[in-house]
């Protein structure tokens, strides 16, 4: 493949030269042309060797924060600066797609990479106040909901910063990974199961970004050809101090009301990143996939440039309400468990009550979150002295950001990745404090680690919850929660794929009396969320009415329409028995 040097003469305009020139002998050069550090890398220069895997994320990293080319596709970076010419420039990977762009509701389709069916949304006020992102707005529902946007996974708790302002979060795809959903139509539930139930068989993720990882090949551009990648995304409020600390990349946004959605945004709001979770699939990592976890170094510690002496998301050393939990701690729906042998109580993670959820526009600082990060999670020697070298060339807000660790296959490592005893990784630990903030030990997992036996139970890595991505309809390990190995895809947007006919149970693109027959089957169950369609956490006469907007032959799969009676759609003697059985119910 042929990547030609498009620009010249860059480090004479770098307003840094001597931070990014590169000298005889220097291995790194973020800001230097002939390197082209705007292409995302699509592999390890050597697979073996743990230093070479954590340049890789760091060069990524540089890639994707590269400015993005005005007019220019998403994600499209502009060759003609660099990341020190313009080191506030709109980073190419917010311009990427947004998961809730892809999984639309009804397994509608997402339109393509340039022109998706929902543009990312701004928002201008009535008074004439600057147009800005919006974040919050991309929700299945039609009111604005943000839980998606700040709960963290397992836990269901928001991260709150010491100033009580509310984490968000984004989960970003990339372009190759898009056209792959595209091109097979995975963005819609129903092209899923049917790659499992006849003569269809269910692609694989790409894993380099080369036209041959489609059928039929398509053509990326040098700075899309990457396999599949997707990023996930923190974001916080952002006092003046901080603002004024340039510490932080930073944008203005607007915040979409979590109560009402007639309720106006709250905003300007300047956020700043504070983390940055990245998973990629490449050529020699197709039975783990690759990992890194990048962090603002002023997330939990107070280093020595740090102008306002108090972490983000811990009090700091002087604090009356310390971290109350040294070694971190665990934390389910219910209740969080002290990993700290001496039982420290205080300053619990705070929790929203179901249907009490607070406006995520106000500040409580009452509710900041103490956080600690683990012993486990030390950045490794060779890491720090990476981070040192990369930060060493980078301008303001860049250098202050820091790799935190990798995953990656290594033969005989010290962690399995479940159900494989024999599928081994590099570490047992990979947390990000703003994402994975309760979750930062293994003990809030009941499922065994490799066929099992529980090697670290304590460990925590982004393998151990997304050992059981798959495809929906693929097949298990004797039906248990894992996937079988050619399916173990890791990435779980697979699975949030809506479905464009959900009440077709059996998958034949057909609802008829089977389907009904296993929608009685499940009358009254409150853990077959399958037949659950109303989302009510029951099944019952709602999920029957709903089923019956469905009876007939399935829409087009990614058409994202319903069927019902009130659509023109035909509805035979089988359909109209079943109303006559609804009425039946009712009456009850």
């Amino acid at each position: 493949m042929n990547r030609a040097v498009t620009t010249s003469g860059l480090l004479l305009s770098c307003g840094i030269c001597s931070v990014g020139m590169a000298l005889p002998g220097d291995e790194l050069a973020p800001c230097d042309p002939v390197k082209q550090p705007w292409i995302y890398p699509a592999e390890a220069t050597d697979t073996d060797d743990p230093v070479s895997w954590a340049r890789f994320a760091w060069d990524g990293f540089i890639a994707l924060n590269w400015p993005q080319l005005e007019g220019g596709q998403p994600g499209e970076p502009d060759t003609g600066l660099s990341l020190c010419d313009d080191p506030d420039g709109r980073p190419a990977f917010l311009q990427w797609m947004q998961k809730p762009q892809l999984l639309l509701e009804g397994g509608a389709s997402p339109g393509t990479w340039s022109d998706p069916t929902y543009a990312t949304p701004t928002y201008t006020p009535d008074d004439g106040g600057p147009t800005l992102p919006l974040l919050g707005a991309l929700a299945k529902t039609s009111d604005p909901d943000l839980v998606d946007e700040f709960d963290e996974a397992f836990s269901h708790r928001p991260l709150i910063d010491q100033n009580g302002r509310y984490v968000l979060f984004q989960i970003f795809l990339n372009k190759s990974e898009f056209e792959y959903f595209s091109q097979n139509g995975y963005y819609d539930a129903v092209n899923q199961y049917q790659a499992f139930q006849g003569d269809i068989d269910f692609k694989p993720f790409p894993d380099s970004g080369e036209p041959d990882n489609f059928d039929p090949p398509i053509e990326l551009e040098d700075w899309a050809r990457q396999g599949a990648i997707e990023l996930k995304a923190s974001w916080k409020q952002l006092s003046q101090a901080e603002i004024d600390s340039n510490r932080f990349f930073m944008q203005d946004v607007y915040y979409a009301s979590n109560i009402s959605s007639a309720d106006p945004p709250c905003g300007p709001v300047t956020v700043g990143l504070v983390g940055l979770h990245v998973l990629q699939l490449t050529a020699s990592t197709g039975s783990t996939w690759f990992w890194s976890t990048f962090e603002q170094i002023d997330n939990v510690e107070v280093v020595p440039s740090n102008p306002t002496g108090v972490p983000s998301f811990n009090p700091g050393p002087d604090s009356t309400c310390a971290p109350p939990y040294i070694d971190g701690y665990s934390c389910n729906a219910e209740a969080c468990t002290p990993s700290d042998p001496t039982g420290a109580t205080d300053c619990p993670p705070y929790a929203p009550v179901s249907g009490e959820l607070p406006d995520v526009c106000d500040a409580n600082p009452a509710l900041a979150v103490n956080v600690s990060r683990i012993p486990e999670m030390q950045i490794p020697g060779y890491v720090q002295a990476i981070n040192e070298e990369y930060q060493s060339q980078l301008p303001e807000p860049w250098r202050y950001y820091q790799l935190l660790n990798t995953i990656q296959p290594e033969p005989d490592g010290p962690c399995c990745i479940p159900p494989n005893a024999d599928n081994t990784v590099n570490t047992c630990y990979l947390t990000n404090v703003t994402m994975e903030t309760y979750t930062q030990y293994y003990q809030f997992i009941s499922l065994p680690k490799c066929n099992g036996n529980e090697m670290t139970p304590l460990s925590m890595n982004c393998t151990d919850c997304h050992a059981v991505a798959m495809p929906l309809g693929a097949p298990t390990v004797d039906g248990g929660p894992y996937p079988e190995p050619s399916y173990q895809v890791f990435s779980f947007m697979l699975n949030n794929a809506d479905s464009s006919c959900p009440a077709d149970f059996n998958y034949d693109l057909l609802v008829d009396g089977i389907d009904l027959a296993m929608l009685l089957g499940a009358w009254g169950s409150t853990d077959e969320d399958k037949f659950d369609l109303t989302g009510t956490g029951i099944v019952d006469g709602g999920d029957l009415a709903e089923f019956l907007n469905d009876w007939g032959g399935c829409p087009e799969p990614g058409a994202g329409a319903r069927r019902g009676f009130d659509d023109g759609a035909d509805v035979t003697e089988d359909g109209a028995a079943v109303r006559r059985y609804l009425d039946a119910l009712e009456r009850e």
